[in-house]
């Protein structure tokens, strides 16, 4: 079975900065790793350059809410069309769902490594992302939009002395929806 609404999105957006690497004079190849969240230093490592992805805001897409019922005859996918058989359910709600995705690194060529791949995966107006249905069974694809960039390098004291924190943020809003089915399930639990 898939994810449901707002588990589903966070799970599409994971596996879409997944597999980004960034290289330098000493390793060619370093994977940078993605978390939800900035690592907690007593849970996991802060292994230096990595990617935080962080649901900021669920907003209500009132302006492009319909109503109504779809009408089709495999069950969302789920069953092979028969003859006759038509099933019915309510339009889903829709929803902006906001993230923040920050990338961290201490040597500007990881910085600039990432800005490049994160400037590709997030093409300003015409991103998506793959999300399955909630029932696994197929693959739909969220629109997704860069609402802002900023650059937010910082000093930290260290023993050692003052270290570089070089890091992007990245403001994504990904078109959203949930089912009036799910969200009653919701309500009762």
């Amino acid at each position: 079975m898939g994810n449901p609404f707002l588990i589903a999105e966070d799970t599409a957006l994971k596996t879409l900065l997944q597999g980004m690497t960034v290289g330098d004079e000493k390793t060619a190849y370093r994977p940078v790793k993605v978390w939800f969240g900035y690592p907690d230093v007593e849970v996991r490592a802060q292994e230096f350059p990595f990617v935080t992805i962080d649901l900021i805001d669920v907003i209500p897409a009132n302006d492009r809410q319909n109503s109504g019922y779809l009408y089709d005859t495999d069950n969302r996918g789920t069953v092979a069309p028969e003859a006759g058989f038509t099933y019915v359910y309510e339009i889903p709600v829709a929803y902006d769902l906001v993230y923040q995705v920050t990338t961290y690194a201490r040597n500007p060529r990881h910085d600039r490594a990432l800005l490049y791949q994160m400037f590709n995966k997030f093409p300003s107006k015409y991103g998506k992302i793959a999300v399955p249905n909630e029932l696994g069974t197929e693959i739909g694809y969220r629109s997704m939009f860069v609402d802002g960039y900023v650059k937010r390098d910082t000093f930290e004291d260290s023993e050692s002395g003052n270290r570089r924190l070089l890091r992007n943020v990245f403001t994504v809003r990904v078109v959203s929806e949930m089912t009036p089915a799910v969200a009653a399930q919701r309500t009762q639990l």
